[in-house]
């Protein structure tokens, strides 16, 4: 019979690879025993692996503002979304950083963790291209509206 806890987290059998719980002492899919200890290590490396896909979501949500607010900013005449351009640069800087430091070094082939890896690294790219687009050329395009 399987034990029951407060709160079971779920993760991959390591044997048939379906979901089940921590709080279960067999899998109910291929019946092999599963070993307590075993099973808290790999519910918390799902855990971790479910959080990395959330917060990468949220970095994306900060890149696509961030480019946002640059567009915007090519508008004469609207300096404050300028300002809400360099904030969100430096947003997404802290949540790349955030994001690396947190589930970078995490060891796992979870389908969800892969996207949130391919999430991070396309974020970083946006990123890296926001910095000549926003303080080379769009500094250029004021320079130009300016002088006319």
């Amino acid at each position: 019979m399987p034990v029951i806890a407060a709160n079971p987290r779920t993760f991959r059998c390591l044997n048939c690879n379906e979901m089940i719980d921590d709080s279960m002492t067999q899998c109910r899919y291929c019946s092999v025993v599963v070993d307590p200890t075993v099973a808290r290590l790999v519910a918390d490396r799902q855990e971790k692996a479910n959080q990395s896909y959330s917060n990468a979501g949220y970095l994306r949500t900060a890149v696509i503002a961030m480019y946002v607010f640059m567009v915007l900013s090519f508008i004469p005449y609207v300096p404050l979304v300028g300002w809400a351009f360099l904030i969100t640069f430096f947003v997404v800087l802290v949540l790349l950083i955030r994001w690396l430091v947190k589930f970078g070094r995490l060891v796992t082939n979870d389908a969800d963790y892969l996207k949130a890896r391919r999430s991070w690294r396309l974020s970083l790219v946006l990123w890296l291209v926001a910095i000549p687009l926003g303080f080379i050329v769009r500094p250029l395009v004021y320079l130009l509206l300016a002088m006319r």
